[in-house]
């Protein structure tokens, strides 16, 4: 089997964003807490990560419109955190990785071939492609996210056929 190759992500870092992508950071609580905001535990203050994206759009807690980053901690575990809840490390993980885009758009109508179900269900579908699927940030996509009817399916490229 041949191994799919990702388009690697050109798109600019947003302006808004003073971490950059591959910056270390550690999870705090901002200081003086603010309760619209929320909190993290004890036991996740002090994690460390790395930032491994960044959107930037209006906050659903304040309205507040800025960079929201996505961070993969040492455990493996995914965060989305505003700015406030990130400490920079002062230094960029070594070896990261390109960031990767779809190499299908979203909306892109796909069959696709699924395993077949316990009950013997249908084996083919055809749904809509709603972003890349993940099992680690730090790693390239192992596939495609594809919504078929109220159901979402992670699939490989080689699963996947574009109508």
């Amino acid at each position: 089997m041949a191994e799919h190759r990702w388009p690697v992500d050109e798109t600019p870092w947003p302006e808004q964003a003073a971490l950059a992508y591959g910056e270390l950071v550690e999870l705090t609580t901002p200081d003086p807490p603010d309760p619209r905001l929320g909190w993290l535990g004890p036991d996740i203050v002090g994690t460390r990560g790395v930032v491994v994206g960044c959107v930037v759009d209006r906050d659903e807690h304040d309205g507040t419109v800025g960079p929201r980053y996505s961070v993969e901690t040492e455990d493996g575990s995914p965060w989305g955190l505003r700015p406030e809840f990130l400490v920079s490390r002062g230094g960029l993980r070594p070896g990261m990785p390109p960031r990767y885009r779809s190499d299908l758009p979203d909306g892109t109508r796909v069959r696709v071939r699924l395993e077949p179900d316990a009950a013997g269900g249908p084996t083919e579908a055809v749904g809509e492609v709603t972003g890349l699927w993940w099992t680690a940030s730090l790693e390239p996509p192992k596939g495609y996210t594809v919504q078929v009817g109220d159901y979402s399916y992670c699939v490989t490229p080689e699963q996947t056929e574009v109508l």
